[in-house]
Parts: structure tokens; C-alpha cells; sequence
């Protein structure tokens, strides 16, 4: 088992009125630890993320999970994996959903705080019928992709276009409740440039500039832009590839990952600019994450940098889960963003009062407000947590991710010259260079480290997991033991299908010279009759040091991750 890192900036503005802020929330997709040049890499250039960073506060102790619809659906939820059932990916054209019983973030802030909500970009959370889709989960615009991956400009994905323009309409307009509609207009415009386009439209809209149609309710901007970049396929304009030519060690697939990334931060480039051309930077909260950490070393064909910290996408290690910062090492977990911004829009805690009644009720593990934690600046000991439970499966031992995973510098990147932002929590002794590490995880890997049996990581002192301590340390690990069976018993079965799968209906459905067919819900307005069909049915903290117990998927016992304080 391994762990992922993801990057996660706040910017935390002084708001210049008295009514809740705005709230922009940009999520990339398998961007890489290193990926940002204020993380540290010297090979991709990225000043509009970093100008984000240095607005506010970098969290060096922030985690997600190791895979995307997993990740985004507790930054939606405020709820753990372990109690939405959703561990892996949801795979497309499947009736797999985040459960429709639960209230959404989008739902939250309009129900506190009367909030605007539009969502642009990657949705992944279920696509089978209405009430699964962005729309039906609180946003009230939406534009961009339900599924997990497709074509960067020809947005197909399994033969049919995944890239949908809907709304969701208030009562009494004259409109029906919901429109959907495939964009094809957008068929063979780069995603990262037609979800950038939308996203600053949205803003024009409340900045007083016209947006979608003219000025868009004077009400408080929930802006959700989760970006199609850097996930494969690799796709990118062909004047950001070339920028790239030569600096990448002639590896092809590291110089497509850092041509989308430029993209990615001159998108967010323009965001940032329109809300500040629009008057409304000073009353914003922006957030910048990742989903998960960046597959490294060609895994899933793709070259993201995680170095120097240990593994990547589909692990649990370091690589996988933490989001570096140079301000703050205080713990937050993407679980806390409902509570946090739910606390901090309303201006009345405890957030748990703006649960609606009949709600499922929130488990430890779940989200806790970190906003005193955030508005002190991530000071130390601000933090409501003392331990992040990165995951824990259920007693039947099923255990997704792998573990072999350890340490890859990029291609073309001098790993002795490049001076990491988490470095000085590595071992210098062994953070020598990319041979060596390579030379490292060979002998890890031959030893079959933390496959069959639990290692125990201070990742305090060694943030990128070299030595294992849990020979020296029985007590500790059975502390860990004992509170990740706490977890794991409140664990539940991974999610199944439910209902009806979605369909490809016709594009001449909404116009006679549209060709090509479109993914659409099952009970859509525009889905003819008889084409339905229905689907088989931690941390804590003790003194200054921080510890983490890890396990891989063997045989003897199901997978688990805790980090606690020694």
C-alpha cells in the first residue's frame, strides 16, 4: 500500500464586506506534488498557482485520497470513503453514484447562506439519472464532463460526446425544470481553454459584466472548477508542447504532463484576473487542489512528479496523499472543506447546525472545521485534528491500491540542484540523487516493504518514508492497530449499481445537423423511451513527532492507513 500527494493552496484574503465571501475552488487532476514551481520544480513554470499560494496560506499537512470520484466525493460530502463506499473510480457507463440521499456542498452554502453555485469542468460522481448529475445535486449551472476521462478536444469518451451545457431552473420559470444539453459547439476546443472561458463568463456574471445571459443573482459566487488537466489522455496546444522541447530527458510523456500544466496555471491566470478586473478578489476565498497525487514512473502511461516524496497515484504512500506547503505543517483533510466553508459562510458555529433534519448522520472519520485553523493562519496547534485516516476497507479484506511504489525523479530534472519544498524532511543522507533513489526502491521492493507486513513512518522527521520504524516501535504500532479498527468497523461495502445505466442518445435529438450521438441519463428529457437499461443489481499527534502506520494489500490481513502522533 502506498501513499499519494496531492497540492493544495488557500488563499485567505481580508473580505472587504460583511456578508459571506465568494468562493472559488479549482481542483487539477493527477497534477504531481513537484508539479508547481513553489513546490520546488524547475521544470514547469507555474506563477498564477503560486501567486494563489503566496496570497494565503500552503498546507503542508493536507491529504485527499489516492484516486479521483473517491477524493471529490468528500470534498462534496464532507463525508470519508469509508462511509460513502466509494473507494475506486467510478468506471463510465456504469449506474454507479454518490449515495442521493446525502446534501451536497453547493446545497449547504445555498441553504446557509443563500450562495449562487455554477460548477465548470470534471464531474465523476454519477451520471445515470437527473437527480445524479451536477444539477440535481445543488449546482445551478453546469459545463463539462460527467465522466472520469476523455479526448481533450474531441471530448468522446467510448464512442459517444461527454461535454454537456445544463441548468437548472428556479420555480415558476417558464422553462422546464432542468435543461441538458450537449455542447457540441465545444468539439474541438481544448477543455482546459472552453472550462476557462466558462469559468470567467460565470464571474463576468456576477462582477455586473453580462455572463450567462446578463447579470446573475446579486447573491454570494460559489464557483466549483475542477480542471481536466493533467489526467490522461496527454493532450496539449501544440505551442505549450514546444516550450517544453528538450527538458524533459527526451521522455515524451513528461513533456506533454508539463505542457498541460501551463496550460492548467495560465487558465488559472485568467480566473484570478477576472475576478480581480470584476472588483470581487478582495471578498474571495480561492482554493487550489489536487484530486490525488500525480502517477509517476509511465503508471496509467503518464509522467506527473511526486519527488522527493515517496509513490504516486493509486498508492497510499506520502506521494499520494499529503499537500505541501511552506507555512503551515497543521492537519486538514479534503473531508473538512463542507464543514470548514459551510462555518465560515454562515458566520455561526457549530456548522453542525446547518445539518438539515433527517440528514445521515456524520461518523468520526467524517469532516471536522478547520476554520479557526485557517483564519489563524495555520498556526501551529490551530488544527482541530490530531490524527487523518487515509483509508481503511471493510473486514472483507478487499484492498485496491498497490504498494510497491517508491521514489522517481522526473526526467530532466537535476533531483541534487532542485530544492524541494519538503526536503528538509527527508533524509539528505539518502535524498542524494535519482540513482540512488531508484537504487532504494529496487532493494524496498525486492524486500516486499510493507506488503505483508505493517511499517510505521515518522513523517515528521521523514516525510519521504526511507525508514521503517515499526521493529523499533511494537507500541506504537499497536496503538495505531487499535484505532484503525476503530475506523475500519464503521467502514462500509463499496458502492453498487443502482438503476438504470446512462444511454447514447442521438445529438440530432436537440438539433437536425447535429451528427454523432451523446452520453445522457437514462431519464432525461430528450432519452427516447426504450432506450433504458436497467443494471444487475488517521492521524494523531503525541509531542512533535508524527507517525504513520501503513500496510499493503497481502494476503494476512485487509490494507489500512493511520497517521498519529507519536
Amino acid at each position: 500500500m502506498t501513499v499519494l500527494c496531492v497540492v493544495s493552496v488557500l488563499s485567505l484574503l481580508p473580505f472587504a464586506t460583511s456578508r459571506p465571501p465568494h468562493i472559488v475552488f479549482i481542483v487539477s487532476d493527477d497534477l504531481g506534488f513537484n508539479d508547481v514551481s513553489f513546490h520546488g520544480s524547475n521544470q514547469i513554470g507555474t506563477p498564477n498557482i503560486d501567486a494563489i499560494a503566496a496570497d494565503g496560506i500552503t498546507l503542508m499537512n493536507y491529504h485527499v485520497q489516492p484516486v479521483c470520484s473517491p477524493s471529490r466525493a468528500t470534498f462534496m460530502s464532507g463525508r470519508h470513503v469509508i462511509h460513502t463506499g466509494i473507494y475506486m473510480p467510478f468506471r463510465q457507463g456504469t449506474p454507479l453514484r454518490l449515495n442521493l440521499s446525502y446534501s451536497l456542498l453547493p446545497q449547504y452554502l445555498r441553504r446557509c447562506c443563500n450562495y449562487s453555485s455554477h460548477m465548470v469542468g470534471k464531474w465523476h460522481l454519477g451520471q445515470n439519472v437527473l437527480a445524479a448529475l451536477p444539477t440535481g445535486r445543488g449546482f445551478e449551472t453546469y459545463l463539462g464532463y460527467w465522466s472520469g476521462a476523455e479526448d481533450y478536444v474531441t471530448h468522446d469518451t467510448l464512442g459517444a460526446y461527454d461535454f454537456n451545457d445544463d441548468a437548472r431552473h428556479e420555480a415558476g420559470s417558464a422553462a422546464a425544470e432542468v435543461t441538458l444539453r450537449p455542447a457540441v459547439e465545444l468539439n474541438g476546443t481544448y477543455s482546459t481553454a472552453a472550462m476557462t472561458a466558462r469559468a470567467v463568463r460565470v464571474i463576468e456574471g456576477f462582477g455586473g459584466g453580462g455572463g450567462l445571459g446578463g447579470s446573475l443573482p446579486r447573491r454570494p459566487l460559489f464557483l466549483y472548477l475542477p480542471y481536466q488537466a493533467v489526467h490522461w489522455p496527454l493532450e496539449a496546444p501544440p505551442q505549450y508542447v514546444d516550450r517544453y522541447r528538450g527538458r524533459t530527458g527526451g521522455d515524451t510523456r513528461r513533456q506533454l504532463v508539463c505542457a498541460m500544466a501551463k496550460a492548467l496555471d495560465d487558465g488559472v491566470g485568467q480566473v484570478t484576473a477576472a475576478l480581480k478586473r470584476r472588483g470581487m478578489w478582495d471578498d474571495s476565498l480561492v482554493l487550489f487542489s489536487s484530486d490525488n497525487g500525480g502517477p509517476t514512473n509511465g503508471n496509467e502511461g503518464t509522467w506527473s512528479s511526486n519527488f522527493p516524496l515517496r509513490g504516486g497515484k493509486n498508492t497510499l504512500w506520502e506521494g499520494g496523499t499529503r499537500v505541501v506547503g511552506a507555512v503551515s505543517y497543521e492537519k486538514l483533510h479534503a473531508t473538512d472543506w463542507l464543514p470548514t466553508l459551510v462555518a465560515m459562510a454562515s458566520g455561526r458555529p457549530p456548522w453542525t447546525a446547518s445539518i438539515p433534519p433527517g440528514e445521515a448522520p456524520y461518523l468520526e472519520g467524517d469532516g471536522v472545521d478547520n476554520w479557526p485553523m485557517l483564519r489563524a493562519g495555520g498556526a501551529p496547534g490551530s488544527s482541530a485534528r490530531d490524527w487523518l485516516l487515509y483509508e481503511v476497507h471493510p473486514g472483507d479484506r478487499w484492498a485496491p491500491h498497490s504498494h510497491g511504489e517508491t521514489w522517481h525523479p522526473p526526467p530532466g530534472e537535476d533531483s541534487t540542484a532542485t530544492r524541494y519544498a519538503v526536503g528538509e524532511r527527508c533524509d539528505r543522507s539518502l535524498r542524494v540523487g535519482a540513482a540512488e533513489a531508484i537504487t532504494l526502491g529496487r532493494a524496498q521492493r525486492k524486500a516486499g516493504q510493507c506488503a505483508e507486513e505493517y511499517c510505521l513512518f515518522n513523517v515528521t522527521a521523514d516525510a519521504c518514508e526511507y525508514h521503517d520504524l515499526a521493529a523499533e516501535r511494537p507500541a506504537d504500532v499497536a496503538r495505531l492497530l487499535r484505532r484503525l479498527d476503530r475506523f475500519r468497523a464503521t467502514a462500509v461495502p463499496v458502492v453498487r449499481p443502482e438503476g438504470c445505466e446512462p444511454v447514447r442518445v442521438p445529438n440530432s435529438r436537440w438539433g437536425a445537423g447535429f451528427r454523432g450521438v451523446s452520453w445522457q441519463p437514462c431519464d432525461g428529457p430528450m432519452t427516447p423511451p426504450g432506450l433504458t437499461e436497467v443494471a444487475s443489481a488517521g492521524r494523531e499527534r503525541r509531542g512533535e513527532d508524527l507517525f504513520v502506520l501503513v500496510r499493503g494489500s497481502g494476503a494476512a490481513s485487509p490494507s489500512g492507513r493511520l497517521e498519529s502522533v507519536a
